[in-house]
């Protein structure tokens, strides 16, 4: 009896082996063995792990591996700054302005390892040159005007120059350490950002080019010229950029046409659009025009004066006057609902009778207002999640979900049995949870459930796929 049974173990394990053997075998038959341990994530690293950026100028370091959210400290948040939790694969950077060269030690953690296996960045922080105004100067026997300047990170003029279509003019920035000394022998690159003109590469200004780095002076300025083109009245860009830092500076100016030396009354812009985003919505804006040439005083009237009102000097009406070439009038509207757009025509006359026009475009939107959910209407969000099976079944797992609407105080579950549901101490959030001893095979779901005071059920799937 002994021997019988004996044999009949032995059988087995032949069987058992053989099996096996076979399966090994096959060849990458996909057979996966459903009790193998799932490996551990990789640690959280950060490329590049040495930085040099300089005051005020953005950089971006990237998480290439790790399980998020992640949390980022700074040893210095005086200087750096940080976003202490990150979504997602990359952190911006951007320094406070400093007075000497800091050192400053980035620190990430991962959702999985924690403070067990952090990785650090070290940051070289160094002070930003200080760029004066960017200013726009005409050649001195110019007929079209004045300079302009512009500060630092803006695009935005005050008392915009005006250049003559087809004449020259200068481009200078002044560079200045932290203790305001001159930057002498600094690159600065200056660049075309809109507009017909171009910058003279040569000092005969036979070669021109979008895009010149100059050097700075013993004063530490540097300083181009430009050319623009034969063209109608409008306004250019203009961009320094101190090539070591990247600190920069924009400007505007305004390209005036001209006949007989003479510059031609012209606005700028000749349109001006406004567009709502929602259907049948125009909203309230205002925009600014700048008149040139003739001969001022200019008067300003508003076709449709119950739609537009035009300001000039603090004075609003259906009718402004503006006092000087290069002086400024704004047309504001309303906003309003129901709206099916409109074009209010701007008259723009000079002292010698001359009249040209302007237009301020006001246009409804083209996107359908959402509609609100019933006020008490029981919803879970998201409403349905997926998991990714491996060999057959979804792996234990913890998910969150948001509970709105409906009567609260709340009363929570699951639909399938091992599956665990719990409401949060926020008394909105439930948690469905499951462990290993829960079987989650693909094809199959469970439903979260939420019952509100009321009685009312908002539910949502989770489906193993």
């Amino acid at each position: 009896m002994y021997f019988f049974r004996t044999s009949i173990k032995s059988v087995a394990g032949l069987v058992l082996a053989g099996t096996l053997s076979m399966l090994g075998g096959c060849g990458g038959g996909g057979a996966t063995d459903p009790f193998a341990s799932t490996p551990a994530p990789a640690a959280v690293s950060v490329n590049p792990a040495t930085v040099t950026l300089y005051a005020g100028v953005p950089a971006t370091v990237t998480l290439t591996s790790g399980v998020g959210p992640f949390q980022v400290f700074s040893s210095n948040p005086t200087v750096l700054p940080v976003t202490q939790l990150v979504s997602g694969a990359a952190i911006t950077l951007v320094a406070n302005p400093i007075d000497t060269e800091q050192t400053v030690t980035l620190t990430v953690l991962d959702a999985y390892y924690g403070n067990s296996r952090a990785a650090t960045v070290a940051v070289t922080v160094k002070p930003s040159p200080l760029l004066s105004t960017l200013t726009v100067t005409p050649r001195a026997s110019s007929p079209c005007g004045s300079s302009s300047t512009g500060s630092t990170g803006s695009a935005a003029a005050t008392g915009p120059a005006s250049v003559c279509s087809g004449d020259t003019a200068t481009a200078t920035v002044t560079l200045k350490g932290a203790n305001l000394a001159a930057l002498p022998n600094r690159q600065v690159r200056f660049d075309v950002v809109q507009g017909p003109y171009s910058f003279a590469v040569d000092q005969a200004a036979t070669v021109f080019a979008k895009t010149l780095t100059a050097v700075t002076d013993q004063n530490g300025q540097a300083l181009v010229s430009l050319r623009t083109d034969v063209v109608p009245s409008q306004v250019a860009l203009i961009r320094a950029t101190d090539v070591t830092s990247g600190n920069r500076v924009d400007t505007s100016f305004t390209i005036l046409e001209q006949t007989n030396g003479t510059a031609v009354l012209s606005v700028v812009p000749a349109t001006y659009t406004v567009k709502g985003f929602y259907t049948g919505e125009c909203p309230a804006s205002a925009g600014d025009y700048v008149l040139y040439g003739g001969v001022p005083p200019y008067t300003v009237v508003s076709g449709l004066p119950n739609a537009v009102t035009l300001t000039s000097n603090s004075i609003s009406g259906q009718s402004i006057t503006v006092g000087r070439s290069g002086g400024v009038f704004t047309a504001s509207n309303g906003s309003s609902a129901g709206c099916g757009g409109y074009t209010a025509p701007l008259t723009i006359t000079d002292s010698a009778g001359r009249t040209i026009t302007a237009q301020y475009v006001v246009q409804p939107g083209t996107t359908d207002r959402p509609t609100p959910p019933a006020p008490d209407a029981l919803v879970l969000t998201p409403t349905s999640v997926t998991r990714t099976a491996v060999a057959g079944f979804c792996a234990p797992g913890v998910l969150y979900f948001t509970i709105s609407g409906g009567s609260s105080p709340y009363r929570v579950g699951a639909s399938v049995a091992g599956f665990t549901a719990t409401l949060g101490t926020d008394g909105t959030t439930l948690t469905l949870q499951w462990t290993s001893a829960t079987v989650f095979p693909t094809g199959t779901s469970v439903n979260a459930i939420v019952l509100d005071s009321l009685g009312k059920v908002a539910t949502a799937a989770v489906t193993c796929s």
